[in-house]
């Protein structure tokens, strides 16, 4: 499933396989490459990350970040920080990362429109799958937001935009963390007890979750 999903959405480009904070990394310097030279060349990434929790700048500026942190990291989830926004979320096998980046000079490009763009790709590549999806919130979930991949109601897409400027022109990476099969259990789980550590007590639930191999069985 996780092969014929990246095929859909970017053909001949191969999957990598990352390790916690170096691969999380890896956005951010290729977006800042390609800012560099002006130009967009390596425009997408598909990869998958090693099991761990990634979290934001500002829940990293919290008191309580490094206890909650080494206690998570203690129960086989360590916690990385990315740039862009948005709360906690999951990355492990099983889980598609999916990067676009794209530059542009700042006076052509529209963010909004961009990552809409990304979002229709997405929900293409869902369909080539077969399986039906569209964008939206959907109350319950972790890093809820507009721009949720959501298939029968449930989510099974989050994604995320960074964008930087260089130059007179503006570099946006869209991104999407695709559940395709495990134990949404445990992650939901794992975010929990998380931001409970933090000081957070958000009412997540695990109906408003779902992955790729569920919704294939539905359609069947």
């Amino acid at each position: 499933m996780l092969d014929a999903l990246a095929h859909a959405l970017a053909p001949n480009v191969p999957i990598a396989c990352g390790s916690g904070e170096t691969a999380i990394a890896e956005d951010e310097r290729r977006l800042d490459d390609l800012l560099g030279e002006g130009r967009a060349i390596d425009r997408v990434r598909l990869w998958t990350n090693s099991r761990c929790l990634v979290t934001t700048r500002r829940f990293a500026r919290m008191d309580r970040f490094a206890e909650a942190a080494a206690a998570s990291s203690a129960r086989g989830w360590p916690v990385f920080v990315r740039a862009s926004g948005g709360t906690t979320v999951v990355h492990r096998p099983g889980i598609l990362n999916f990067s676009v980046y794209d530059i542009a000079p700042a006076e052509a490009i529209d963010i909004t429109t961009r990552f809409e763009r990304f979002t229709r790709r997405l929900i293409a590549g869902f369909a080539d799958v077969g399986v039906t999806a569209e964008t939206g919130s959907i109350a319950g979930s972790y890093c809820d937001g507009r721009f949720n991949i959501v298939s029968g109601g449930q989510k099974i897409a989050g994604t995320a935009c960074l964008v930087r400027k260089r130059g007179g022109r503006i570099g946006v990476l869209a991104h999407a963390a695709i559940s395709i099969d495990g134990d949404t259990h445990a992650d939901l789980a794992a975010i929990t007890e998380f931001e409970r550590a933090l000081g957070f007590d958000i009412p997540y639930v695990q109906a408003a979750h779902t992955n790729l191999a569920a919704r294939i069985r539905v359609a069947r």
